[in-house]
């Protein structure tokens, strides 16, 4: 295997110090400087990293958790192909602290404990700067890193090569693998191996997943073969539900299921409890841990639906009937969400708003004060922020209770430091059992991607309500509505810009893994660059020209985006797209195909 070994071009290395120190004094990029650094640099700047001097946070209390074994083997088996090779293998967690590091070179390993690449460090961009660790996961994808690239002028010696490791099945961020060597020992080999030892872990995940998720099939298979009710199976990685919780539960009705099982999940012992579900239904559920060993590995849950004899009043009424500010949509679950979160209002109800990233959720409850209340008191405090002053945080909190009327939102509140969880707790309990009424709304939304348990276990059982915001993949038909609600709003006035039933055709068949977030960036782009006139099929950008609904690995996006763009650089000369890519026609052909990818020709 070849060594990732080369001698740097001194004059490269002037030009690029050249280019940094430029940056530095200024805040000016210069064109030379590759967009994904100068993106890097700005972030770093932005963050008040110091150029100068390097300054990792250390957490000494690192531990070690079922991936441990797993990196340790992988790393192991590269160590002795890289034998001789002046490089370092760092494994880190997705926050960007260092976990795991061999280098067998002694003078390599007295060089990076002086800048703290070592283990109980964080090399998160937002500390360090531009670095092969902290940038692959802040782009969420392979990055390399040489020399004058770096922000830290201490870390310009080295160069780095960062990987994301994202889980097998659920495609969870698992941490980076980084292997770091002098600056001018680089070569883009360093960026192949790093990539080659993520998948090794990845694959490694992978089979030792298997044997565990097994024992999971078995027990639902077992509990699926007389059920005559709705039967889930859930894991950390693996999620499984029988045809009757399909046709029994809508969509919003199994995403609060899966919500509500956290309630038992991880228990040692069986356990009964209920949940009440978005459409109005009671759901009863009968939990049966499946085990391997003494180690609890997931569990069955035995469904049983209760629905109430009439519709819930929020569900009868038309929510499409009282606009609600800077919002739009009139499919069945966003309908359904809408009334839910003003019969909520209304009653004053305690109401966890749950939705993915970018779904909308406090813009959704903004709308819903302001088109009821438009008058009455309305406060946001943002639990994402708590962290810089948590006791004026805190104090907010206790002021806003002391009101009698209005709502009051905390915004990201699976983000919510480990030290205000418990007073936070404390205080919701002791406000809810001064009792609730209808003048005062309290509302919490929370990620359903977070994996904050302190905060499932103890602040949220003090509301008394989920509503699920469903992602906009599930509701395609509110695409188009707010496609026409967002350009009303980010249009300039004194400007006339529409747009074409085949780009608004395309926009709406896109699964925007971003959501609403995504599409309002998206559409902000184009309007910076269409002054006026009609927004037509050619004006999207590439990340739009996909319609397929999986979830791409963040090579797999970039690979898509490539092709698109060149596509549309090429007027859709699938032939040409090939060539400048430097790939076959079959292949080319071949990755539309899999991508889902919209080929036009522009005109």
């Amino acid at each position: 295997m070849a060594k990732p070994t080369r001698t740097r071009d001194p004059r490269t290395v002037r030009e690029g110090r050249a280019l940094r120190e430029h940056f530095i004094e200024s805040g000016v990029l210069e064109p030379a400087v590759r967009d994904i650094i100068g993106e890097s640099w700005m972030r770093s700047r932005q963050a008040g990293v110091d150029p100068a001097v390097v300054h990792a946070p250390y957490a000494p209390d690192i531990g070690a958790t079922e991936l441990t074994p797993i990196v340790q083997a992988v790393m192991g088996r590269m160590s002795k192909e890289l034998a001789g090779e002046p490089v370092s293998m760092i494994f880190a967690d997705r926050k960007g602290q260092v976990l795991h590091r061999i280098c067998v070179d002694a003078s390599l390993r007295r060089v990076l404990e002086k800048v703290s690449l070592a283990p109980g460090f964080s090399y998160a961009e937002q500390t360090v700067g531009t670095n092969g660790i902290g940038t692959a996961l802040e782009r969420g994808a392979p990055t390399l890193v040489v020399g004058d690239e770096h922000f830290s002028e201490p870390l310009m010696r080295f160069g780095c090569a960062g990987a994301p490791v994202h889980h097998p099945v659920s495609r969870a961020l698992l941490g980076v693998l980084d292997l770091t060597c002098a600056a001018g020992a680089s070569n883009p080999l360093l960026l192949t191996y790093a990539r080659i030892l993520a998948e090794q872990i990845k694959e490694e995940v992978l089979t030792r997943s298997s044997s565990r998720e097994m024992s999971l099939v078995r027990d639902y298979l077992a509990a699926c073969r007389h059920a005559t009710v709705p039967i889930l199976a859930l894991s950390d990685d693996l999620v499984m539900m029988n045809r009757l919780a399909q046709q029994r539960l809508d969509g919003a009705d199994r995403t609060a299921l899966i919500a509500h099982t956290s309630d038992a999940f991880g228990a040692q012992e069986p356990r009964t409890f209920v949940a009440d579900l978005p459409s109005g239904a009671s759901a009863r559920l009968d939990y049966r841990p499946s085990l391997v060993g003494d180690a609890v590995i997931g569990g069955v849950f035995r469904v049983q639906i209760s629905r109430s004899p009439a519709p819930l009043p929020a569900i009868r009424s038309r929510p499409e009937a009282m606009p609600l500010p800077g919002l739009a949509g009139g499919s069945p679950p966003w309908l359904r969400t809408v009334g839910q979160l003003r019969e909520a209002h209304r009653q004053g109800t305690w109401t966890i708003v749950q939705g993915e990233p970018g779904v909308g959720k406090h813009a959704l409850v903004r709308g819903i004060h302001l088109a009821m209340t438009p008058g009455r008191h309305l406060r946001t405090l943002d639990a994402a922020v708590a962290a810089e002053d948590p006791d004026s945080w805190y104090q907010e909190v206790e002021e806003e209770f002391g009101l009698d009327e209005g709502t009051l939102v905390l915004r990201h509140l699976d983000r919510l430091p480990d030290v205000l969880v418990e007073p936070l707790a404390t205080l919701l309990v002791e406000q809810s059992a001064g009792g609730r009424g209808p003048q005062r709304w309290v509302v919490a939304t929370y990620d359903t991607a977070a994996e904050d348990a302190a905060a499932r276990a103890c602040v949220i059982p003090s509301f008394d309500r989920t509503v699920v915001v469903e992602p906009l993949r599930h509701r395609p038909e509110d695409v188009r509505a707010l496609v026409v609600t967002l350009l009303r709003t980010l249009t300039p006035a004194g400007r006339q810009l529409e747009i074409s039933p085949g780009a608004l055709a395309q926009l709406a068949r896109h699964p925007w893994p971003g959501n609403v977030a995504q599409l309002r960036d998206v559409l902000r782009r184009i309007v910076a660059l269409k002054r006026s006139g009609t927004i037509e099929l050619a004006d999207l950008p590439a990340e739009c020209m996909s319609v397929g609904r999986r979830t791409f690995t963040p090579l797999e996006a970039l690979e898509r985006d490539a092709i698109t763009r060149a596509l549309h650089d090429h007027r859709g000369n699938k032939a040409l797209a090939a060539k400048h890519l430097g790939m076959s026609r079959a292949t080319i052909y071949r990755k539309i195909r899999a991508y889902d990818i919209v080929a036009s020709a522009r005109t």
